[in-house]
């Protein structure tokens, strides 16, 4: 029935029968050391208390009395501080290996010594008694705390077990803590009975058992046990000490707590401090689960349910901390989906998260049992075996291409053999970068990382780590390319191409640097820095009355997502007083594919502003139509591409022709890139395209060569540049 199991279930749980989680085992655990560490420090404190407590009304006035009379040191020791030294002792032991126990990354030489030393000494206190026993000197003292000495081995070799274990393998065993944990807890019960005991018989000290009590809370409240063993340990100690308590040889004792009501308060103490117990559970095993959720949502990624890479590189280090070389027969592997996003134009974005998911599904049945990660999108991190590594590649490629069901899209994968102890984010990295070599290639799938990969890594990491300085201190420039009218070529424009004149490394290609910032996400920044420059420079130019022309200005696609556009323009438009007919806004097509909603705003929000938006890179993508109905443009900038091959294609021609033609139907301006011929030039011309740009009329220039052409008469600027 359903009652039954949900009431099965809470008991279950209430009680902690429910077997736990390996996180939540060490969450209790940890729990359980810490509160050790108070709980030692406060037994040592009081008994030091006691013991000059002891001093001043026992030992000093017995000294006295017995002037004369020999006694051995171990005598008087037990005679006076035999429980004081035994807890000291313990107290100390216990505090140094819970505080020590922590610091697994940090565990000197000198805290493994101080933990075999103060194990040792436990053992050895044993040890020392018994031999005093043996020789009849301590029997009188020490006859009734056997139990309370022979604990003490038990904790001293537990301590010494996690030291040594702890030194070999970086990282505590769990079994030795708690044996640390139970001992302690024990010896601390069995004093708090003994005396609780001996303090109710005394005659001169009736009715006390506040030791007891203490102790009792101490174990009960400041350890945490699972509640059933909780109501074991507490239960079996106070039918214990009742059972002394009412076999006590004291009959008037007896009677006080038996006949004076003292056994129903007795009982109901015993309720109260088991609930208690229970509620403590409950609150710290809430307190787990919730850090417990909080890390496995940190490190698992529910959208393909698979961890993420963080999970892996916990992974890699926990198993060099334990001394294992990890990366011993390994490659790690860097899975990309090349031309993921078609998937998600043609199919929607939830049969693109559904590819993913059954990627993931076919990724670990490719490699099973091996260490599998998602890094983001549709890249995948594999730390395998390098032994038939590739036949496990292509086995996951078959699923790949039935995943893909007709479309174009591929498995690329990029190998790097780690060795030593290096950091598993660097070797995800050159794996990630011998991926990214073959991105292009249809006929590769895999490409491993090699030596002369490092150089080109290596200036990666130095674009990206530079990116902040290069701007700060003028690294990164805009030079400007021409742009003419087709029918007389004078100049009307200019577009900012970014450039990157480096200390280190001279003159960075734009290919260099540019996919580089946009895989990185770090792109608006470059993009940000240019409309600043560019601003600045036209100011600069009209106060200096030089001449000045409109400049075209590129926007990534993320740099729509990353940054605000329209902000950052109008801010350097206005900070500058610069006429807006002489920025022109460019934004690629891609963008417009990728993000059609999330652009549709924005670029009417431009035009609203009074900037003229040019469609860049058109007839590269898939959407070029789609595009042409959803937005307005005044330019149209053909991509250079249409012109290859352009002397040997007809159909070239002809689909200029007809782009030129729609261009004008719809009410767009065009202006083709990448001339460089005299025939491009005038074939252009004849078919109506309106601008012209390419190495033909000029090559992108610093600002300065830009206008000495200009003050040459090399370039003839046109009245009619607006």
């Amino acid at each position: 029935m359903v009652w039954v199991k949900k009431a099965w279930n809470f008991i279950r749980d209430l009680l902690g029968f429910r077997i736990n989680s390996h996180y939540i085992k060490n969450y209790i655990n940890d729990a359980n050391i810490k509160s050790s560490i108070y709980m030692s420090f406060i037994v040592v404190v009081l008994e030091i208390w006691m013991i000059f407590r002891q001093l001043f009304e026992y030992v000093i006035p017995g000294w006295k009395e017995n002037v004369g009379v020999k006694m051995s040191a171990f005598e008087f020791l037990f005679k006076y501080y035999s429980y004081y030294t035994l807890f000291i002792v313990t107290g100390i032991a216990v505090f140094l290996f819970a505080v020590f126990y922590f610091r697994n990354k940090h565990y000197k030489k000198s805290e493994f010594i101080i933990n075999l030393v103060t194990g040792s000494i436990c053992i050895s206190w044993f040890f020392i008694v018994f031999l005093e026993k043996l020789k009849g000197q301590t029997a009188i003292y020490v006859s009734s705390t056997y139990i309370l000495y022979a604990l003490m081995p038990i904790l001293g070799v537990s301590i010494i077990a996690n030291a040594i274990y702890k030194k070999l393998r970086n990282q505590n065993h769990s079994t030795f803590a708690m044996a640390v944990i139970i001992s302690f807890a024990a010896i601390c019960l069995t004093f708090g009975v003994k005396f609780g005991y001996i303090d109710f018989i005394s005659t001169s000290r009736p009715k006390m058992i506040i030791c007891f009590l203490t102790m009792i809370l101490f174990v009960a409240c400041l350890l945490i046990w699972k509640p059933y063993i909780s109501i074991i340990i507490l239960t079996s100690i106070f039918v214990l000490f009742a059972v002394m308590l009412k076999n006590v040889e004291n009959t008037e004792a007896s009677k006080r707590v038996f006949l004076d009501g003292d056994l129903i308060n007795y009982i109901t103490f015993l309720i109260s401090l088991t609930m208690v117990t229970i509620s403590i559970y409950q609150q710290r095993i809430t307190e787990a689960k919730k850090d417990e959720k909080l890390i496995h949502d940190a490190i698992f990624d529910p959208l393909v349910e698979a961890n993420n890479l963080q999970y892996a590189v916990d992974r890699i280090n926990s198993k060099f901390e334990s001394g294992m070389n990890y990366y011993y027969g390994r490659i790690c592997l860097f899975i990309n989906i090349a031309n993921f996003k078609m998937i998600n134009n043609q199919r929607g974005f939830a049969e693109g998260n559904k590819f993913l998911k059954d990627l993931v599904h076919f990724i670990k049945l490719s490699f099973p049992d091996d260490l599998i990660a998602r890094q983001s999108d549709d890249h995948f991190v594999v730390f395998t075996s390098q032994n038939g590594f590739m036949d496990r590649i292509n086995t996951l490629n078959e699923h790949v291409k039935d995943l893909a069901d007709g479309l174009f899209v591929l498995l690329k994968v990029g190998g790097y053999k780690p060795h030593g102890k290096e950091e598993p984010y660097i070797a995800v990295d050159k794996a990630r970068y011998a991926c990214s070599r073959i991105k292009n290639k249809s006929d590769v799938i895999f490409n491993e990382y090699d030596e002369q990969m490092d150089e080109k890594l290596e200036k990666s990491h130095y674009i990206v780590n530079h990116l902040d300085e290069a701007i700060e201190k003028g690294w990164v420039k805009a030079y400007y390319q021409p742009v003419v009218w087709s029918n007389d070529k004078e100049l009307c424009g200019a577009e900012a191409l970014a450039r990157w004149i480096d200390p280190v490394y001279g003159f960075l290609s734009p290919a260099d640097f540019i996919p580089l910032l946009e895989e990185t996400r770090l792109i608006h920044k470059l993009d940000k820095a240019i409309i600043e420059y560019v601003c600045r420079e036209m100011r600069r130019a009209i106060d200096e009355n030089r001449t000045v022309v409109p400049v075209s200005i590129n926007f990534s696609r993320l740099d729509f997502e990353l940054m605000d556009v329209i902000e950052v323009l109008e801010t350097s438009v206005s900070k500058y007083n610069i006429d807006k007919n002489y920025i022109h806004v460019e934004i690629t097509e891609s963008a417009l594919s990728d993000n059609t909603l999330l652009l549709s705003n924005t670029v009417s929000k431009l035009r609203e502003n009074g900037y003229s938006i040019w469609l860049d890179d058109f007839g590269s993508g898939y959407s070029s139509l789609n595009i042409l109905k959803d937005f307005k443009f005044d330019v149209i900038k053909i991509d250079m591409k249409f012109l290859s091959n352009f002397e040997s294609n007809e159909k070239t021609k002809d689909i200029l022709d007809c782009i030129i033609t729609l261009a004008e139907r719809l009410g767009m301006n065009t202006l083709t890139e990448g001339v460089e011929t005299e025939d491009e030039s005038n074939y252009l011309r004849e078919i109506g395209c309106g601008r012209l740009q390419g190495y033909l009329f000029g090559k992108p220039l610093r600002l300065s060569e830009f206008e000495d052409r200009i003050y040459n008469k090399e370039l003839i600027v046109s009245k009619n540049i607006l």
